[in-house]
């Protein structure tokens, strides 16, 4: 068994949104106020750029320049990690080569489709991104319709690979193998839970230490708060306020997007609502919904507001 000690970033660690402004830029103003908001909600850490940030469809240039800026507005205040999944060894080694240039110490990575199935493959390409000088390595175990690596292979590559602290699960099912991995490594692999924050009360039960929320926070931080000191009850009440918008905004990947922008703009965070194409229709339907519940959880937020999250900077 490995010696290595757990990582500690426990709590709340969002995935960041990528504002965009009318002739579809980045919004850099829309991109503070956003951090800032978050870490006053109380998050812990944040990834930047991952899926919900529509990361495949910025450029190269806009990846590298959208993680300098959310550290700039970080200010040392929350953990800060870079995303650099790719299907190309080259072009993530670049990636996590300018986050450590940057000031960025934590990488996240996500495991290449290309290598699905292939072990050898998934643990020479984490070895070498590994060896660029990062600090921490989370790997990113995502598979939308299976089990994602085998347990063997995560507890070779946590024993032979020092940096690998951290694992990002997202597989079907995810709570099972949330205690399969803490069993495996007895307890030392940092895990977060992502896709599967519907199933947050079970995931914090199984022992889950942090959890990749989007730009919602206000409400989870709360939730892990009260189970954390054992509340367990009232920390499932809340939860249960919020489970109808999970439900609705997980239908798909796209709807989260669009919806979450909304959601920003109605809380002033955002200037506009925009997405770049493709991407699938947000239509009246999916306004009319949405809209309703962007309304509850507002009203949850301000009900919540003094329960834990920090002062507004």
């Amino acid at each position: 068994m490995t010696s290595k000690f757990r990582y500690v970033l426990d709590g709340i660690v969002p995935i960041i949104n990528t504002p965009f402004d009318n002739n579809l830029d980045i919004d850099f103003a829309s991109l503070e106020r956003l951090i800032d908001a978050s870490i006053a909600d109380g998050i812990v850490g944040c990834i930047v750029p991952a899926v919900a940030s529509e990361v495949g469809k910025l450029t190269a240039n806009e990846r590298r320049k959208l993680v300098e800026s959310v550290i700039e507005f970080s200010r040392g205040r929350i953990e800060v990690i870079t995303g650099v999944s790719s299907e190309d060894l080259d072009e993530a080694r670049d990636l996590a080569t300018h986050a450590i240039r940057v000031g960025c110490r934590a990488v996240l990575c996500r495991v290449p489709a290309r290598l699905y199935g292939d072990d050898n493959g998934i643990f020479a390409f984490f070895s070498s991104l590994a060896g660029t000088g990062i600090e921490m390595l989370m790997i990113q175990d995502l598979d939308w319709t299976g089990y994602g690596m085998n347990v063997d292979l995560i507890l070779r590559m946590f024993e032979r690979i020092p940096v690998f602290l951290c694992l990002k699960i997202e597989t079907v099912p995810a709570g099972a193998k949330y205690t399969q991995v803490l069993q495996a490594t007895g307890g030392a692999l940092h895990v977060s839970a992502g896709w599967a924050l519907p199933q947050m009360i079970e995931a914090l039960d199984r022992g889950v230490h942090a959890f990749n929320t989007t730009a919602v926070n206000r409400p989870f931080v709360r939730i892990y708060e009260l189970h954390k000191a054992g509340r367990r009850g009232e920390a499932e009440s809340l939860f249960e306020d919020v489970v109808p918008y999970l439900a609705w905004s997980h239908q798909h990947i796209d709807v989260s997007i669009q919806f979450l922008k909304r959601y920003c703009l109605k809380r002033g965070l955002f200037s506009t609502a925009c997405v770049r194409p493709p991407i699938l229709t947000y239509d009246d339907y999916h306004e009319r919904c949405g809209d309703e519940l962007i309304e509850r959880l507002i009203a949850m937020e301000k009900g919540l507001r003094g329960s834990g999250a920090r002062a507004a900077p």
